[in-house]
């Protein structure tokens, strides 16, 4: 009998890959940090957020085309998001073009919460997040 919770896992090659931008768009995120932090000037930070969304936009058509070969089972809301997340990305990638510093901005923050929940959400999804050590008996856990 077959396990209702066993999902089949994807081809590694496609998990690599979406690993492998996982790591770029945190490589991107911390220059735009960097950039932001140190006061590079606007052209910096403009350059730097500009190469963020690029790589994010990247992602997320890479990940669409994933679903469709490999279909998760997200819920409506989150489809939802990620629907009114490529669309902020996108008035965010016209405004960079424009030279917005607030775009830049944006991005930097929006950016942050999609790696705490996208990343961690697709981790339990395929099981690939690092489980926490089971507690010890007779151990105070910190909270």
């Amino acid at each position: 009998m077959r396990n209702r919770d066993a999902r089949p896992q994807p081809p590694e090659n496609e998990l690599d890959s979406l690993s492998e931008e996982h790591v770029e768009i945190r490589r991107r995120h911390h220059e735009l940090d960097e950039a932001i932090l140190h006061g590079h000037g606007s052209p910096r930070i403009v350059d730097a957020a500009g190469s963020l969304v690029k790589a994010m936009l990247q992602h997320f058509t890479h990940e669409e085309q994933f679903q469709k070969n490999f279909p998760l089972r997200l819920g409506e809301a989150q489809r939802h998001a990620g629907i009114n997340l490529m669309a902020e990305l996108l008035r965010i990638e016209a405004g960079l073009k424009q030279a917005e510093v607030y775009a830049a901005l944006r991005l930097r923050g929006i950016c942050s919460r999609w790696m705490r929940g996208h990343l961690d959400m697709e981790g339990r999804e395929f099981e690939l997040a690092p489980r926490p050590p089971a507690p010890e008996p007779n151990r105070i856990q910190a909270p």
